[in-house]
């Protein structure tokens, strides 16, 4: 006769099931995380091809201003009819503090990439942006005291192994002053991505976009101010779809890290990279050799694996 199954054996059974279930579930984030920042970023990407475009008739920071503008004016009238309420969330000193410091590093970082893309190449620019994703651990591991896993690490190498086959660095990496922007663009964007995290556990995504397009349109006013430069139609048309580019990055950008912390989907930044390079080729004639096109592979090689790896625990 069988015998029925002891009351810690069903115990064992349903805890076994739910940790199944949390394996499952924590998957399913990071995938989604994943196709989301990867999605942003190649909106990312477009939105520099146009600022690279529109550099040749106005300055970055009018450029980066206008954008902001009109992204701005599609938001509002959205907030209007909800009643404000995204706009009521973050008015409390400290969720402002950590806004404004999102809107300074976030508006330096895209200020630095523009301004790199616009007086070298596209992929050098978003090679020296997707720093970032080495940065993030080392900020994390000195101001934050989290630990990173050694498997990480290693898939994070792997892609920096390929963005250096792809920017090939030489003596020019530091005299080209487009190569120390595109680096100084990563540095930003790493403090940027972590505050974003932290923020979007209490705010919406409109909020957080709300809250940077109205203090990066007071912070930008100033630059654009001074480096203001009269506008053709076609100018306008470059700068209304390098808009629409950019708030689909944010919104992106932002509902990625709601599923995923940052070092464990920053990876994935990479893509853009493969997206620079062949918007690089087809419209700007900036076309890869064999050594840039097998780093594409590493960076792709070490985005897949991040995902199946151990995200935040030691080894």
């Amino acid at each position: 006769m069988l015998s029925k199954p002891s009351l810690s054996s069903s115990d064992d059974l349903a805890s076994s099931s739910n940790e199944t279930d949390a394996v499952l579930d924590q998957s399913g984030s990071l995938l989604l995380g994943a196709l989301l920042i990867t999605a942003g970023f190649l909106a990312n990407t477009i939105q520099g091809a146009l600022g690279k475009t529109a550099q040749s008739v106005i300055g970055p920071g009018q450029f980066l201003w206008l954008l902001i503008a009109l992204a701005l004016a599609v938001l509002l009238p959205i907030e209007a009819v909800r009643g404000g309420r995204n706009f009521s969330a973050g008015w409390h000193r400290n969720i402002l503090l950590y806004y404004l410091l999102r809107a300074v590093f976030g508006l330096s970082g895209f200020y630095l990439f523009i301004w790199a893309a616009g007086l070298g190449s596209l992929v050098n620019a978003n090679v020296l942006l997707n720093t970032t994703p080495v940065f993030i651990p080392v900020i994390g591991v000195l101001a934050l005291g989290k630990e990173i896993s050694g498997k990480l690490w290693g898939a994070i190498a792997i892609g920096f192994v390929g963005l250096l086959l792809v920017v090939q660095p030489n003596a020019d990496l530091v005299a080209n002053p487009a190569n120390l922007l595109g680096l100084g663009a990563g540095l930003s964007a790493a403090i940027e991505f972590l505050t974003i995290r932290h923020l979007s556990q209490t705010q919406s995504p409109a909020g957080l976009t709300l809250y940077y397009l109205l203090l990066g349109s007071i912070l930008m006013a100033p630059v654009a101010l001074w480096q203001w430069q009269p506008l053709t139609l076609e100018t306008l048309k470059i700068v209304a779809a390098a808009a629409g580019s950019f708030l689909s990055f944010q919104l992106l950008l932002v509902q990625a890290y709601r599923y995923a912390e940052p070092h464990q989907i920053g990876v994935f930044q990479y893509s853009s990279v493969i997206f620079a390079a062949i918007i690089g080729w087809l419209f700007f004639n900036e076309v890869p050799n064999l050594l840039a096109v097998a780093g594409m592979m590493l960076i792709s090689l070490g985005g897949a694996l991040s995902i199946y790896l151990p995200n935040s625990q030691p080894d």
